[in-house]
């Protein structure tokens, strides 16, 4: 029989492109890691490991279910590494004409409810969100850091978002450290970007994340914040020849009553430099609103880039930066709130994987096995997102949304596995055996080659 990869040309393409992942571990973690990947992409719902199973690995895998079960729970899969693996093949698809515009780093969290408490960290979390018809939720929390790049598509340029990794958090962890640890990892990769900019919403700007902006030149920080932060103005008061020691800061600002809105679309923005208790230096304050005389409805975001400087990583494009955002009416004074709407992409993803990828009905009891298993779905979809870039025979599929994608390359493999590999014997079945043995050879080949 001949190679496994001399006969399938999507398998093939795929075992390229999650081969730095493969290479990580042994080769028989390895051969089961892709096993499997292929299975998660294949099966259009997965409500368990034992589904993915019983429907796909073990028609082509002579190996037992408790091997995979073992595979996630026990086997120390690199996290860490995968996700310098997916920010490294995200920075390769980015044109070399737009090396010079700045990449977004998006960080957020998501509840995952679950039910039974035999989970490792398990808890009643509050959830604003009120998914359940109460504040509060029993399950898990995902803390989640995602990248996105700029790429030409449709001769326009946009921002392709991908997720790069997620954290399960114990109970007594701190959200901050975690964040922050995850930037670190993915600054490695990012040291030598023009400009990288962290998207972030009230949360996250505060403590180690703020301490973490600060380590890199290159990272910036635009984050919606409280609306009862502490908001001076920049200048201190001039003297008044009076004793005492004079003031070192600037008065107090409200956001209700120090600034001057302007109408653009059904929003109500305003924009200043000011000075902070989040900052050693002044930053660009914008405050959005519907309603002038509903304070509740009040927004705040803040951003270490002033307009001026995000408008310079645009030199050449700004006609289409401007096409791109002429339903938000953008003036150079907006471009800040501009791009912390990108922030939204991360709650998009939250959404797709949930709904497409079957995130939330994972029945491992472990922390290192759930967050193994929903790292694995998270490289899974970066590779619908990327896989059409790094490869051309895939690129008719660029402009599909995910779902088509998944359909497609699930459709593709199983016609390669099930209808191409059937023995002269049966046409409807295929002779296991032999499918392990050409597929246990082409590891051994491309481990050679």
């Amino acid at each position: 029989m001949k190679k496994l990869y001399q006969k399938t040309r999507v398998v093939e393409s795929l075992f390229n492109y999650f081969k730095p992942y493969i290479n990580l571990l042994t080769k028989p973690s390895g051969q089961k890691l892709f096993l499997l990947i292929l299975a998660m992409i294949s099966i259009q719902f997965i409500s368990s490991i034992q589904f993915l199973y019983k429907w796909f690995i073990s028609d082509i895998c002579k190996l037992s279910l408790n091997s995979y079960y073992y595979l996630l729970t026990y086997t120390q899969i690199p996290l860490e590494k995968f996700a310098l693996i997916t920010v490294k093949i995200a920075l390769s698809l980015i044109p070399e004409s737009l090396r010079q515009m700045p990449i977004l780093l998006i960080i957020d969290d998501t509840l995952q409810e679950k039910f039974g408490t035999h989970f490792e960290c398990y808890k009643k979390f509050f959830d604003h969100a009120s998914r359940n018809n109460s504040n509060y939720l029993n399950g898990h929390c995902f803390v989640a850091l995602t990248i996105c790049i700029p790429v030409i598509i449709s001769n326009e340029i946009q921002y392709l978002h991908i997720p790069v990794r997620f954290r399960l958090r114990r109970e007594k962890e701190n959200k901050l450290v975690i964040a922050s640890e995850m930037i670190n990892n993915a600054m490695k990769m990012l040291e030598n970007a023009s400009k990288v900019i962290l998207l972030c919403d009230s949360w996250y700007p505060k403590g180690e994340v703020l301490a973490t902006v600060s380590k890199y030149l290159n990272l910036e920080l635009i984050a919606n914040t409280r609306i009862d932060t502490v908001i001076r103005d920049i200048n201190p008061p001039k003297r008044t020849g009076k004793r005492g020691r004079p003031a070192e800061k600037g008065k107090l600002l409200s956001i209700f009553t120090d600034f001057e809105f302007k109408k653009v679309g059904d929003y109500y923005i305003a924009t200043k430099m000011v000075l902070t208790n989040l900052f050693d230096f002044p930053v660009y304050l914008t405050i959005t609103t519907p309603n002038l005389g509903n304070h509740k409805s009040y927004r705040v975001f803040v951003s270490t880039l002033t307009p001026e400087n995000i408008l310079k990583q645009f030199v050449g494009y700004e006609k289409i930066l401007q096409i791109q955002t002429e339903p938000l009416s953008l003036e150079i004074w907006t471009l800040p709130l501009y791009f912390y709407t990108f922030r939204w992409k991360i709650e998009t993803m939250f959404y797709e994987v949930k709904k497409f990828w079957s995130f939330g009905l994972y029945m491992l009891r472990s922390k290192q096995g759930i967050e193994n298993y929903i790292n694995i779905v998270s490289i899974c979809y970066a590779c619908m997102q990327m896989l059409p870039r790094t490869n051309d025979i895939f690129s008719n599929l660029a402009e599909s949304s995910v779902q088509e994608r998944k359909y497609a390359l699930g459709e593709s493999i199983r016609r390669e596995l099930f209808l191409g590999f059937s023995s002269p014997e049966s046409e409807t079945a295929i002779n296991s055996s032999d499918f392990w043995t050409t597929f246990d050879n082409t590891f051994s080949s491309k481990e050679a080659s």
